[in-house]
């Protein structure tokens, strides 16, 4: 589940610089924002998940 927040995350990145940059999918500065944002999140979220797992203390 976190290893998918994460590739989701990395997705929305490269989307959001995609949008941003303008290069391949037109220039659209709210949805390369929105992307940013979003990829950030769901990295620290995939991160975070891995990390602090609630199963795994002894």
């Amino acid at each position: 589940l976190y290893i998918a927040a994460i590739v989701l995350g990395v997705i929305a990145l490269i989307v959001g610089i995609l949008y941003l940059s303008g290069s391949v999918l037109g220039h659209h500065p709210a949805r390369g924002y929105a992307g940013l944002g979003a990829g950030v999140i769901l990295l620290i979220i995939g991160i975070v998940g891995m990390v602090v797992r609630p199963g795994s203390r002894e």
